[in-house]
């Protein structure tokens, strides 16, 4: 039975899914850190997810930010493994 609680955690997986295919993109592209208009991108899918970003975007090299989206979607699997076990 699907709750509420799935409904948010899929939308935010699938802002983290968009955000990374962003930074992919970027690197594809050459690009080695984020600039202004990346870094808004991703600060929009971020915030519509209901995810906000605990530090600034712009600047930082990608790879540093894919891993941070990494971790946010290992975080959000775990929640959803710890609630599968209960």
């Amino acid at each position: 039975m699907s709750t509420p609680r799935d409904g948010i955690e899929r939308t935010r997986m699938r802002a983290l899914d968009l955000c990374l295919q962003l930074l992919e993109d970027a690197l594809a592209a050459g690009k080695v850190r984020v600039d202004g208009p990346l870094a808004y991108r991703l600060r929009h899918l971020l915030g519509n997810g209901g995810l906000i970003p605990d530090h600034r975007l712009e600047g930082r090299r990608i790879d540093r930010v894919l891993d941070d989206i990494f971790e946010l979607q290992a975080q959000l699997l775990g929640q959803d493994d710890q609630r599968a076990v209960s």
